[in-house]
């Protein structure tokens, strides 16, 4: 699978086999856009390998595996090389993790546009809360007990007066008014 950033959406590609694979990150990044990797373990060596040999820039690889351990040895040859390479055993952990790390490039591309297309900016923003908020709702411990708290992080950045939000939001009204 291959998540692609790009202006007001971060589509996602599938690949059957990984020559399809290289074949849709060498489009990917031909217009431009950030690519995360999601792989499964079984298939990640080699594809990582290709992708290595194609001096891809890839912006993160997130490894699925039922057996982490199964995949230690290649995953830590990777991470020595300087690749920004994830590992996840639970689906959900993965879901969560995309989320943030999705909602978080929504925001830098938002920061981008504020001074220039304040429209396109607020989009970002919404988008990037939407998706937090998902994610700290799916994340949120179910016992009142549970000492795990959620990351509200992108709440300091986007929301109250000053948030990136209603900066947009004046800007806009600015653009309105001019």
């Amino acid at each position: 699978m291959i998540c692609c950033i790009r202006e007001l959406a971060a589509p996602i590609s599938f690949a059957s086999s990984i020559s399809d694979a290289l074949e849709l990150i060498e489009t990917h990044l031909g217009n431009g856009e950030k690519v995360i990797v999601i792989t499964s373990g079984s298939l990640g060596n080699d594809l990582i390998s290709d992708i290595q040999a194609r001096n891809f820039d890839i912006h993160s690889y997130y490894i699925f595996c039922g057996q982490i351990m199964n995949h230690v040895e290649w995953a830590s040859e990777k991470l020595a090389d300087g690749l920004d390479i994830i590992m996840f055993d639970f689906e959900i952990d993965l879901l969560l993790r995309l989320s943030r790390e999705l909602s978080n490039q929504l925001i830098e591309n938002g920061r981008n546009l504020l001074g220039t297309d304040p429209h396109s900016a607020l989009k970002y923003f919404e988008c990037a809360r939407a998706l937090a908020e998902k994610a700290v709702e799916r994340d949120a411990p179910k016992d009142e007990k549970d000492a795990h708290r959620p990351s509200i992080s992108h709440r300091r950045l986007l929301d109250g007066d000053n948030g990136l939000i209603a900066q947009a939001k004046r800007a806009c009204n600015n653009m309105s008014n001019s």
